[in-house]
């Protein structure tokens, strides 16, 4: 049995991780922190009974001392996300950190460097690549069925953190979060435009605070240079209702789009026709487009198993920092009005 500590007791806790590791038999929670002791101790009440509720601590290193976890999941503001996971890692801990795995790409260095150290699994929780359509998406272009991919828009938006995470203002505080928009959605596509295209070369972006009045950015736009010679541009949104995630790739045989509407997805040949094994109707059997939390339990799953040996952690630490580097990029890029080449300096 794998002992599970959970910092962050937020909305994303509350509704997604904590929920799908209680999904796996070899998962136990057995204690949750939160700065506010009163707020781990709810989530406490509201997902288990009494008999087997985890213990409640407001301070992350007395928990790590009092009950030496297995593994810890870090799903705090972004600002504690490299402390708790260096701290985690060297107590002998896996790691499984909330997107985007830290503010900044030197962070996100600092924490793959003690995972290495450790020799523990470090993770990060861009559940993205777990979803139905991305996974059809994944394997359409390993087989060939668009030819050769040149070109990526991935697009993620929606009305805002306070709609889905009520009262939790540190999303708009740039102390505490890092960033606006392109951080917090942003780095779920880039992610997938990574995993599906391949590492970056460098970025040109723009970033901009339009429609709502906060210390951070609600909109941003980047170009991705890939070193195979493809391009991609990735789209950010907090001022978008109703949501749209959106995904399309030309390839040199065909091309993907997926997202327009919701869960839909055409992976066609040149002519026209459905790439064969891709059909819409092939593709959508696959899952259950109803089951929102499919992708958290397919990344928790994979956290377990990797842990155990049985599998690969993707998106593991690199991973996440090659995600957090692309839009750090795209800040600078914003700032600068200059094309950024990656990987950044220090």
């Amino acid at each position: 049995m794998i002992k599970f500590a959970i910092a962050g007791a937020g909305a994303i806790a509350e509704r997604a991780h904590i929920p799908a590791l209680a999904n796996i038999p070899d998962a136990k929670v057995v204690a949750i922190q939160s700065r506010t002791a009163d707020k781990a101790d709810r989530v406490a009440r509201a997902l288990w009974d009494d008999a087997a509720r985890p213990k409640v601590y407001s301070d992350f290193d007395e928990m790590l001392a009092r009950e030496h976890p297995d593994a810890v999941g870090i799903f705090t503001p972004n600002r504690w996300h490299c402390e708790f996971t260096v701290k985690a890692l060297d107590a002998g801990a896996h790691v499984l950190v909330e997107k985007p795995m830290a503010p900044t790409a030197a962070e996100a260095r600092k924490m793959v460097d003690a995972a290495a150290k450790a020799g523990r699994v470090l993770m990060v929780a861009m559940q993205r690549r777990f979803g139905g359509i991305e996974r059809a998406i994944k394997d359409a272009l390993a087989s060939g069925a668009i030819g050769e991919p040149n070109f990526i828009r991935a697009r993620f938006s929606h009305g805002g953190p306070h709609l889905w995470a009520p009262g939790q203002t540190w999303f708009t505080t740039a102390s505490e979060a890092g960033g606006g928009a392109m951080l917090d959605l942003g780095v779920h596509v880039a992610d997938l435009a990574i995993w599906f295209m391949g590492e970056v070369d460098s970025v040109s972006g723009q970033v901009a605070t339009l429609a709502k009045q906060i210390a951070v950015d609600d909109t941003g736009a980047m170009i991705l240079h890939f070193k195979s010679g493809a391009m991609g541009v990735v789209e950010a949104s907090w001022s978008s209702m109703p949501p749209l995630s959106a995904i399309e790739i030309y390839g040199t045989e065909g091309r993907v789009m997926a997202g327009y509407p919701r869960n839909d997805i055409s992976i066609l040949k040149s002519d026209g026709t459905p790439a064969p094994g891709f059909s819409r109707e092939e593709v959508m059997s696959r899952f259950d487009p109803r089951d929102f939390l499919a992708p958290s339990r397919g990344l928790a799953e994979n956290f377990v198993a990797a842990i155990q040996g049985r599998a690969k952690p993707s998106p593991d630490g690199i991973d996440g920092m090659r995600a957090v580097e692309a839009i750090e990029a795209c800040y600078r890029s914003s700032r600068t009005g200059t094309r950024i080449k990656l990987p950044l300096d220090s």
